[in-house]
């Protein structure tokens, strides 16, 4: 395992196709940073654009108050 130098790499560029070997590895570990910090950064994009309607479904399972009963003309529906 090789150690990252504190300046010697940039976590938020993107990979290109030189940064791949021809078996679809990672050619340095400035790549597979790159590759972690972008994976991270997207997923927690994800998370944030899709948090509102995630948690309303659970809002709307836990809160939801129940269907009142209405009599009209001595039928319940």
């Amino acid at each position: 395992m090789s150690l990252i130098q504190p300046d010697s790499t940039n976590p938020n560029r993107d990979l290109v196709v030189t940064d791949y070997k021809s078996d679809g590895t990672l050619k340095n570990v400035d790549a597979e940073v790159a590759l972690v910090v972008g994976s991270a950064s997207k997923a927690e994009a994800y998370l944030t654009n899709k948090q509102y309607s995630l948690m309303w479904r659970d809002a709307d399972l836990l809160y939801q108050s129940p269907r009142p009963l209405s009599v009209f003309e001595n039928t319940l529906t």
